[in-house]
């Protein structure tokens, strides 16, 4: 079945209809913007997620600058908002407040240590 081609949200690349990487910027969320938490969709302009009541916009843990949870860095320092999965079989990056990988179900420990490898490049 052919599949007809629509561009990324973030970078414009023409990815398939179905898609759910980009694969030249990696956005897990092509098309849309979708909470981290419950995955539903989101808009920049709601004030919680209609899913799971997180808030839309939260301090980014690097610069403490407001910025939206839909995107996979930070609106005002650009840095990443994810962190990696510690389970080498699954290695998934996740949401910086993730305490739970979305991809193996894995505790991930080591949370804060890799948020503040990011927050002080160590």
């Amino acid at each position: 079945m052919a599949t007809y081609k629509q561009p990324c949200l973030h970078c414009s690349e023409m990815l398939d209809g179905d898609s759910r990487y980009c694969t030249k910027c990696g956005s897990r969320s092509p098309f849309g913007f979708n909470c981290p938490v419950c995955f539903r969709p989101i808009l920049r302009n709601n004030a919680v997620c209609s899913g799971c009541g997180k808030p839309i916009y939260i301090a980014c843990p690097i610069c403490s600058a407001q910025t939206f949870i839909g995107s996979d860095r930070c609106d005002a320092c650009g840095r990443s908002l994810m962190i990696r999965c510690e389970n080498v079989r699954c290695g998934e990056m996740q949401w910086f407040e993730t305490r739970k990988c979305t991809a193996c179900g894995k505790k991930i420990k080591n949370a804060d240590k890799q948020i503040n490898a990011m927050k002080y490049g160590g």
